[in-house]
């Protein structure tokens, strides 16, 4: 009995060091940019190319449209690559508003490996782009993210606040999402990458806006609600009927498209 529990203890202090070890391969998952998406066209999007404060070179689209009240910077989810997630761009074109979409570090085209600090600089790369590029000033700026996008574009917006944020499947720390999966994990000790969203959360003044699949399997909806009652006003939560983690905005109920026109069109 005794060399029974040594060894599941000692099976259990290795898997807890593989996760700690090798935690950024169990967050991160870019899709690089391969033969399938030579072999696609451009749906219509400016290239470009942007630089960041460590030297990385980042890929990203651009839909511009003369005349827009917003810029719309998006935070993309862990998967994936720029074509995974240029759908979530169109619901931003259908209101008329300019979009900007692009790779983190190591994802599609850019250069480089992700990690927390890397996504951070280069959040605030797409940012000095359409600020000195574009620009766009940032109270014009809105930051959409989405998953673990939404971790990056709030760390972002400490300290270059935008003019809105707009969050979809949002957590208030990685340790807490890990957890509700893992619960048998030390996640809170064993992790690095966290992505406090609740505490920069508290630093943040502009308008935010909140929407979260209410089906989501997963990023549970209470974890939304639990960085939403960080959240200064004014400030709103949605939770979207029927609707799965990664299902297409196009599959949402008009209810979505709605709540963006209000959250971005009403004036405050």
């Amino acid at each position: 009995m005794k060399t029974l529990l040594l060894l599941l203890l000692g099976a259990y202090a290795a898997l807890c060091l593989l996760v700690f070890v090798f935690q950024r391969k169990f967050i991160y998952f870019p899709r690089r940019w391969g033969q399938e998406e030579e072999q696609r066209a451009n749906p219509g999007y400016e290239e470009v190319r942007m630089r960041t404060a460590d030297g990385e070179r980042l890929h990203a689209w651009l839909h511009r449209s003369a005349g827009s009240p917003w810029t719309v910077i998006v935070f993309h989810g862990n998967a994936g690559n720029l074509w995974f997630h240029e759908p979530s761009m169109k619901p931003f074109k259908t209101l008329g508003l300019q979009v900007l979409l692009f790779d983190y570090r190591g994802y599609g085209l850019s250069t480089g490996e992700p990690s927390q600090e890397g996504l951070l600089r280069d959040g605030e790369a797409a940012v000095d782009y359409a600020e000195k590029v574009l620009r766009i000033p940032r109270e014009r700026l809105v930051y959409f993210g989405q998953s673990l996008g939404t971790g990056v574009a709030t760390g972002v917006a400490v300290q270059r606040p935008p003019g809105r944020l707009i969050l979809q499947s949002a957590y208030d720390s990685l340790p807490h999402v890990a957890r509700a999966h893992y619960p048998f994990l030390p996640a809170g000790l064993l992790l690095r990458e966290r992505f406090d969203s609740g505490d920069a959360m508290q630093r943040i003044h502009c308008p935010v806006l909140l929407v979260h699949p209410a089906e989501d399997e997963i990023i549970p909806a209470a974890l939304g609600r639990a960085l939403f009652e960080r959240a200064h006003e004014p400030k709103r939560f949605v939770l979207i009927p029927g609707a799965r983690h990664n299902d297409l905005p196009d599959s949402f109920p008009p209810l979505y498209l709605r709540i963006l026109r209000e959250f971005l069109m009403t004036a405050r």
